[in-house]
């Protein structure tokens, strides 16, 4: 049996421990004990040269995601605000427009602070950090005289 969106998950094995015979000739089971494993995660399948850039294609697109996802969060709570000030009071959709902003605003912050996390995940790799220290080496060089 396969679940789907559970591509690690291996088919259930069901085993019977004590089976007994009825006189009639059927046999009764009376203990099933239902098993579930669960497979490795799959690995990756990326060459050596192009190991870094998936990688950093990855954490780009995770940052993508979550800007997209602080623009919905935002506008949904700017939305749910405007129809509550509208439902509140006369024109209190024009009215609250500022402060149902900051709030929309203040949501969609919350969730674009995960933005520079995912950028600094791609540029800080150990190639990186060794090409930085060797380029630093090279400019004190000449002050350290």
């Amino acid at each position: 049996m396969s679940i789907p969106g559970k591509e690690g998950m291996s088919q259930t094995a069901v085993t019977v421990e004590r089976t007994t015979t009825s006189g009639g000739g059927q046999m009764v089971a009376s203990d099933v004990v239902v098993e579930r494993t669960l497979e490795g995660k799959r690995k990756r399948k990326t060459g050596k040269g192009l190991k870094n850039l998936d990688r950093a294609h990855d954490n780009v697109s995770r940052a993508l995601e979550h800007l997209s996802a602080a623009v919905s969060d935002g506008l949904l709570t700017y939305r749910k605000e405007q129809k509550r000030s509208a439902e509140k009071k006369k024109d209190g959709a024009l009215r609250d427009v500022m402060r149902n902003s900051g709030k929309a605003m203040s949501d969609g912050l919350k969730t674009l602070s995960k933005v520079p996390r995912d950028i600094s995940r791609t540029v800080d790799t150990k190639p990186n950090r060794k090409q930085v220290r060797a380029v630093a080496r090279f400019l004190a060089w000449p002050l350290g005289r």
